[in-house]
């Protein structure tokens, strides 16, 4: 009966526990309430989707999940900049993120090959305020510094900038994508794990409303990034002081192995 919903019994497993290495001092053990077994399909599921427009997954469910890719994405990658990435209106239609996201793409990949660097991202669609137009905020490496120009305090700049270079933090800009696009600003990420959970914040629930016109990606990213390892996904031998919890799954957050394997073993 695979590729069938047969019954819960047999489809779905109980309490099971994954665990992902993301670094190597960093674990995840999340223990999920029911867990789909690998080659079934909830046709049954399918059928209530299919009758019923509304009853799509939880806005909440999806938002999560969302964000824990993200999340994946940034903590397994050696990330060097955080970028805000804007259009400038007398270059581009703000409002085309589709056309921005294609011209991005391809911009990128020309200056790899030109400059025979291998810069990738991780970027996230915000809207302005407007809620119209389109800027970006996310992750880059692969960048060199002697591309950027860093910005200066007797520069004309704007407050927020100006605050930042007064607590001495550098900020840069990129001029071969001001010539391209518009204005842009990049800092050297100092905390990785910090600014993986920083930049999840940008996934909303406004984002999530646009997904016909982002094609159903509430984020980009280069091909071939690292991933969380799935090390081991199993029953629990004891009770999980978890760190996060919905009516979905509880998430435990570990820093070495040895620990890890504790929740999985009675040794």
């Amino acid at each position: 009966m695979n590729g069938l919903y047969v019954n819960g019994n047999e489809v779905y497993e109980r309490d099971i526990a994954v665990l992902e290495q993301y670094r190597p001092d960093y674990f995840k053990i999340t223990l999920h309430k029911t867990l789909r077994r690998a080659g079934y399909e909830a046709v049954d599921g399918e059928r209530r989707r299919k009758n019923t427009a509304g009853n799509k997954r939880k806005l909440s469910e999806s938002l999560s999940r969302t964000r824990a890719a993200i999340f994946e994405l940034a903590l397994c990658n050696p990330w060097e900049w955080f970028v805000t990435l804007t259009l400038n209106p007398e270059f581009h239609d703000r409002k085309d993120l589709k056309s921005y996201k294609k011209k991005l793409s391809a911009f990128l990949k020309n200056y790899n090959r030109l400059n025979q660097t291998a810069i990738k991202y991780l970027l996230i669609p915000e809207l302005h305020n407007d809620k119209i137009s389109w800027h970006m905020h996310g992750l880059m490496m692969g960048l060199p510094q002697a591309h950027l120009e860093a910005f200066r305090e007797e520069e004309k700049l704007p407050i927020q900038i100006l605050i930042e270079l007064k607590r001495g933090n550098q900020i840069y800009h990129w001029p071969a994508y001001e010539k391209a696009f518009g204005y842009i600003t990049i800092s050297k990420i100092r905390n990785g794990e910090a600014v993986s959970k920083y930049i999840t914040k940008y996934i909303t629930k406004d984002l999530n409303d646009t997904r016909i016109d982002l094609n159903d990606h509430l984020y980009y990213c280069s091909q071939g990034l690292k991933r969380a390892e799935k090390l081991y996904q199993g029953p629990l031998s004891r009770e999980l002081d978890e760190d996060y919890s919905n009516e979905y799954v509880k998430i435990k957050t570990v820093r070495a192995l040895e620990e890890a394997l504790t929740y999985f073993t009675d040794g």
